[in-house]
């Protein structure tokens, strides 16, 4: 792979249960504000669990017309708001030859579910004359991407990949990768999910994943952690060359990926693998494609997701990637703001990176109250501090072992 062409961000769409809009997300996370509240959708009083990471003040009238939400799945109105608003902050015109330059490249767990269960309802209630005409096309989870690139008009290649949790940092990566190799000078690239519906909940509950406190949940690396909290959003960043930016000039860049790598433990679908070692690997990866040092990085935000042996892996494996130097590292999960948002994740993980890079604000992990002498390093307890970063690591981690690292450096012209 060629490593003279350069990959940037130049615009940046937010749809998350503390904000809408990249400011509002991020104002909420300096702030340590939770975007976490009981259950609103369906009754929970069946279920041990009873939060979840709802994006309650979201229109998509705002940014749809009417026939085109009735047609489409939550998770497709959120991302067509993130892209909306990411083109908008890049302030990209999408010329004809814009349009079909243009890459995208959308990743997702369960996009489409909510249609499928309320047709799945309407069916057997109702029975088979009310199940909607664009039932089918609604529930597909290639959906989310083919809507979006029919919606702005965009001809480029338009894929989704699914990889779990892991998702949108696998299609941010994907996205770098076919701009380093002269594919294209132009991306849009994140994920999206809407996954609260009784029946993922009841499967994420029977998994035993989910936190049953409900006054301060997640609460990661916290000694008295006891699980995740199911959310919904979007995130979008737009990708281009450096050159390509520049040409047109943007009027952000947010930052440079420089780096990342990609492995599989092939253990189990839901067990997290004792030893790290392929997460240790991932990580190793990233620093060697980013030609840096482990002493290099900054800050590193945590896959973090509230669960007893996820944060404990977490924190060996970082220990054995970084040495004494982890423990000079401030590490935070804003899983413990916004919950798991599923195929969303990565790329609101990665978004809060890009801020970190350009604030000098470190977000911190909040609902932390009691320090596990198996998670003995910096998460940036409660309150965010100030610092200035020139290299972060994102981490993400999915169901069925797969381990995406991306490092992200702060642009220097």
């Amino acid at each position: 792979m060629g490593n003279t062409r350069r990959v940037v961000i130049t615009g940046i769409g937010v749809v998350s249960p503390n904000g809408i809009g990249k400011d509002a997300f991020w104002q909420a996370l300096q702030e340590g504000r939770s975007g976490i509240s009981k259950v609103s959708r369906f009754d929970t009083s069946i279920f041990p669990a009873s939060l979840a990471g709802e994006v309650r003040d979201f229109n998509p009238l705002d940014f749809l017309p009417p026939k085109k939400i009735q047609r489409t799945d939550r998770s497709t109105h959120f991302v067509i708001a993130a892209t909306s608003m990411a083109i908008k902050d890049a302030r990209l015109e999408l010329t004809n030859r814009v349009k079909e330059e243009t890459n995208v490249l959308i990743g997702t767990a369960l996009s489409g579910h909510l249609s499928y269960i309320e047709q799945l309802r309407i069916y057997f209630t109702k029975g088979y004359q009310s199940v909607s005409p664009f039932a089918a096309v609604s529930c597909f989870i290639d959906a989310c991407s083919g809507q979006l690139s029919i919606f702005f008009g965009i001809k480029g290649p338009t894929e989704t990949i699914c990889a779990g949790c892991a998702s949108s940092s696998n299609a941010i990566i994907e996205a770098y990768k076919r701009i380093k190799t002269k594919e294209t000078d132009i991306c849009i690239a994140g994920g999206t999910d809407a996954p609260i519906a009784e029946d993922i909940y009841c499967g994420f509950c029977q998994a035993g994943v989910l936190s049953q406190n409900e006054s301060s949940a997640p609460s990661p690396f916290d000694k008295n952690r006891d699980g995740t909290v199911l959310s919904e959003g979007a995130g979008i960043v737009i990708l281009e060359e450096l050159n390509h930016s520049l040409s047109r000039n943007a009027p952000h860049i947010y930052g440079e990926i420089i780096g990342y790598g990609m492995t599989t433990d092939a253990y189990q679908m839901a067990g997290v693998e004792p030893t790290g070692e392929q997460r240790a690997r991932a990580i190793k990866i990233a620093l060697r494609t980013a030609d840096i040092q482990p002493e290099e990085v900054d800050y590193i935000s945590a896959h973090g997701t509230g669960t007893i042996l996820n944060d404990a892996n977490e924190t060996k494996f970082i220990k054995e990637v970084f040495g004494k130097h982890a423990y000079k590292i401030p590490i935070s999960s804003i899983k413990s703001m916004i919950g798991h948002t599923q195929g969303a994740a990565g790329v609101l993980e990665i978004i809060s990176c890009l801020m970190v890079l350009n604030k000098g604000i470190i977000p911190p992990t909040i609902n932390y109250r009691t320090p596990d002498p198996k998670c003995d390093l910096n998460y940036v307890p409660n309150k965010s501090i100030s610092k200035e970063v020139n290299i972060t690591v994102s981490n993400s981690f999915a169901f069925g072992g797969k381990n995406s690292i991306i490092v992200l450096k702060k642009f220097n012209g």
